[in-house]
């Protein structure tokens, strides 16, 4: 995991647990890097995210908005100010087909106030094709 500076490598800790939750680890993801308020996220390819139909069978999309929400959490939690969270929405707009690729979740503060962040999520594959936008926000303190 890259950071920032000195006071991002005291909340690696916090991120970290988000890759240690059970869910977040039975989808395999792995925080890549997480300061500044942005966050990239990746989720290897797998067998079992798929919809039916097979290896060639496209990732089920309910994978992708959880990848989403997890690099949005990351992004959250890279903030020195940020003390608890959760997710308050999250509109996912799939753009394209994710087969037989890892995915990778770029999300980034677009504005934060005093109780909610609202965030920018790009998930594109190893191509860099776009799969999917999402727009989060979350409750903060």
């Amino acid at each position: 995991m890259m950071y920032a500076n000195s006071s991002d490598q005291d909340r690696s800790r916090i991120i970290q647990t988000l890759e240690r939750a059970p869910f977040a680890a039975l989808l395999g993801l792995k925080i890549e890097s997480a300061a500044g308020g942005a966050a990239t996220v990746r989720m290897p390819f797998d067998l079992r995210i798929l919809n039916d139909g097979g290896p060639a069978a496209p990732i089920h999309g309910v994978a992708i908005a959880a990848l989403a929400d997890v690099a949005a959490c990351a992004a959250v939690w890279s903030l020195a100010e940020t003390t608890r969270t959760a997710t308050i929405s999250m509109t996912v707009n799939y753009t394209g087909f994710a087969v037989n690729s890892d995915l990778v979740a770029h999300a980034r503060v677009k504005r934060r106030g005093k109780r909610i962040a609202s965030l920018s999520v790009e998930v594109v594959d190893a191509s860099d094709a776009l799969i999917a936008d999402a727009l989060v926000a979350y409750k903060i303190a």
